[in-house]
């Protein structure tokens, strides 16, 4: 009998800067580690590593979606998940207000 599994990704924020790497964690819904599940943006792919984590890279601006699957096995299929971050340019600068002086 096989076992389905959900996958969830975890990212670090959604919202980057282009050329950061960003930080992706795929785990199951009893918080378990997928290792060995492909995470994509664009034309990019990364394999998760023991702890379920790997970087990606975004390298232009704009709304991306991230992608996870795993390949099934003979006893456990997985049902893949995405998410969508944005990537700017530049980190947005904090705006302050100031107050005008009155009359």
């Amino acid at each position: 009998m096989r076992t389905e599994r959900d996958l969830i990704l975890e990212i670090d924020r959604r919202e980057t800067t282009v050329e950061t790497p960003l930080t992706v964690r795929v785990r199951d819904r009893e918080n378990r580690p997928i290792e060995d599940a492909i995470v994509s943006v664009g034309t990019q792919r990364r394999r998760t590593d023991s702890a379920g984590r790997c970087e990606i890279t975004i390298r232009s601006p704009g709304f991306w979606k991230l992608t996870a699957t795993r390949r099934s096995s003979n006893r456990v299929s997985y049902r893949p998940t995405a998410a969508l971050v944005r990537a700017v340019s530049r980190a947005t600068p904090v705006r302050r207000t100031h107050r005008l002086p009155s009359r």
